[in-house]
């Protein structure tokens, strides 16, 4: 069952690692198996993960069109595929797993933008496994940073297994934790937030005051205020219960370990180049747990949606075009950016 599709799409791919995208306008339009699904592509986030690839650090095969943060229209159904029909409003990440496990952890799952071609075209096609339909009244543009920037928060905070009404730190407030810090206060915690730019700050500070963070930490400041200030915004307590860790900056990590209470619990999403290190302190005396964050499996991606609808909750986004995606990756090393960068697929 499919729509008039053409045979070639314009979009960009990553043919060399460290080098500047290509924009190409023949792309053949790739074609679904029996059992997958073909996908209009409406908007595509951009994200650190983006700059990762084209790194090299992920070892991905070129050529390869980039973007794992998609949501677009059905365009195409195959006869295999249940649930799902042509002109459904839906996001995407992964393609498939080739093992039939639906887990962040499978080995061999591809990938959207990371182990196969990702949403920076017209036409992206998509596994129905872990394809999600959006809400009427959820946005393209704001339904894009969740399929990978506020799924990956949402879980990870779900992974921290606190009881409501728990302290969590959002360490870094960037395209992640702009999304964390509503995340957390909706989801029934207070929140610190911690980052050392003020244009992120200042966002966060500028939510309405149910999503906004109880306080707001600059790291530079040292570990003992952030203790200080603590215990003076939350009488009593000596430190953090739980710390999501969503900067790839190694320093963040200790800073984090050092404003937790005794047996609380660390949520690494951020990934820096180098391995992270931590002092035997950190298990011994204080008795901290750390756990992964990652990806919301569907199910769990459908739970946040409806709480996203329901608080209101928005990624604050930059909008470009297709065509602009040079000076979308030029802008996204700006000190200054806040919130999230999308690229608008559809003309």
């Amino acid at each position: 069952m499919a729509n008039q599709i053409p045979n070639k799409m314009r979009g960009w791919y990553l043919e060399e690692f460290g080098q500047p995208y290509v924009y190409k306008i023949d792309i053949p339009v790739p074609k679904p198996r029996e059992d997958e699904l073909l996908i209009k592509m409406e908007i595509a986030g951009y994200c650190h993960t983006e700059t990762i690839v084209a790194s090299g650090d992920y070892q991905s095969k070129l050529p390869l069109i980039p973007g794992h943060e998609n949501v677009g229209i059905v365009a195409s159904v195959g006869p295999k595929v249940q649930g799902f029909k042509l002109g459904d409003r839906v996001g995407c990440n992964c393609r498939e797993c080739t093992r039939g496990y639906s887990t962040n952890f499978c080995a061999k799952a591809e990938l959207a933008g990371l182990t196969h071609d990702g949403g920076m075209a017209e036409y992206l096609v998509a596994d129905p496994r872990w394809t999600v339909k959006l809400p009427d009244n959820l946005s393209f543009e704001d339904a894009a940073p969740l399929m990978c920037a506020g799924s990956t928060m949402f879980n990870s905070i779900r992974n921290a297994r606190q009881d409501k009404g728990a302290i969590i730190a959002i360490v870094g407030l960037g395209g992640l934790g702009h999304i964390g810090v509503q995340f957390a206060k909706a989801m029934g915690y207070k929140c610190v937030a911690i980052d050392i730019r003020p244009d992120p700050i200042a966002l966060v500070s500028s939510f309405d005051p149910c999503l906004r963070p109880d306080l707001v930490l600059d790291p530079r400041d040292g570990p003992e205020h952030a203790l200080s200030k603590i215990l003076e915004t939350f009488p009593g307590r000596t430190g953090v219960d739980a710390a999501v860790v969503s900067t790839d900056a190694s320093e963040a990590f200790k800073f984090s370990t050092d404003i937790l209470e005794k047996h609380g619990v660390l949520v690494v999403v951020g990934q820096p180049k180098e391995p992270i290190k931590f002092h035997w302190r950190v298990f011994v005396t204080q008795d901290i747990s750390i756990v992964a964050g990652g990806l919301s499996q569907p199910d769990v991606m459908e739970e946040m949606m409806d709480l996203v609808v329901k608080e209101k909750i928005r990624s604050t986004v930059k909008v470009y075009m297709l065509e602009d995606v040079t000076q979308l990756v030029h802008d996204f090393h700006n000190p200054h950016m806040k919130g999230k960068y999308v690229i608008r697929i559809a003309t």
